[in-house]
């Protein structure tokens, strides 16, 4: 447990002592705001006249493309090119460890770049009326798409030897998970197997908590999802050992 406290305060100490977390973070919080009060093609928040934040959840699995391969990118390829992680895996840590510590890491940063969004349901609620299990609903579902994001994003740079072509190859995986639930895309499929396409989209399982519906299925798949990418995680480790 002190293995992956020590490992999760260093990871964290990078994302707080280097810009690009700020920068990226600032211009996630900034766009999404944009999307949601001002929006494309008269769905924003003024146009629709709803003291609702289903159309601002709506905006995360699409900004979370952008988002997440930017703080994912350097988790393990910034490791390998300057050549710390033969000592990292010389250390007596275990591998698990090492993956867990990087993931909470990373996991934090992202809730507490999420905490910045705070202040629009708050202005909602000045606006009118605001249904606050819909409220926790939405960013309980946001939390665990970010978690599985993130997860995936590891996998991709623990496979990267430079934070370039890990963000691209992260952003690509994650813009194709969030296809695959894209509902003109599964009608070209037709029901039936659309329907299975859109099971193993991320963005898709994030679709119940946007409406405030708690369906165990989706939890059960975002937890066998983060599983599944750390343990992936740490065969890749073991591999390099």
């Amino acid at each position: 447990m002190n293995n992956i406290r020590t490992i999760f305060h260093k990871e964290l100490s990078i994302y707080k002592n280097t810009p690009i977390g700020y920068i990226f973070s600032s211009f996630f919080l900034l766009l999404l705001s944009f999307l949601f009060f001002y929006g494309l093609g008269g769905n924003s928040f003024w146009d629709l006249k709803i003291s609702s934040m289903e159309q601002y959840f709506m905006w995360v699995p699409l900004l979370f493309i952008i988002f997440i391969p930017a703080i994912t990118m350097r988790l393990w390829s910034e490791e390998e090119k300057s050549g710390t992680i033969e000592v990292l895996l010389t250390l007596p840590v275990k591998d698990y460890e090492i993956v867990i510590g990087k993931f909470l890491s990373a996991w934090l940063f992202l809730i507490l770049t999420l905490c910045g969004t705070l202040l629009t349901p708050f202005t909602i609620f000045l606006l009118g009326s605001l249904d606050p299990g819909l409220i926790f609903s939405g960013y309980l579902g946001t939390f665990l798409l970010g978690g599985a994001y993130i997860s995936m994003g590891m996998v991709i740079s623990s496979l990267s030897r430079d934070q370039i072509s890990s963000f691209m190859m992260t952003l690509l995986l994650c813009l194709i998970t969030f296809l695959l639930g894209y509902q003109p895309l599964l009608q070209f499929f037709g029901n039936r197997a659309g329907g299975y396409i859109a099971f193993f989209s991320l963005s898709q399982h994030f679709e119940s908590f946007r409406m405030g519906v708690f369906d165990p299925r989706d939890f059960l798949f975002y937890f066998s999802f983060i599983a599944l990418m750390m343990v992936s995680n740490v065969l890749i480790l073991r591999g390099k050992k």
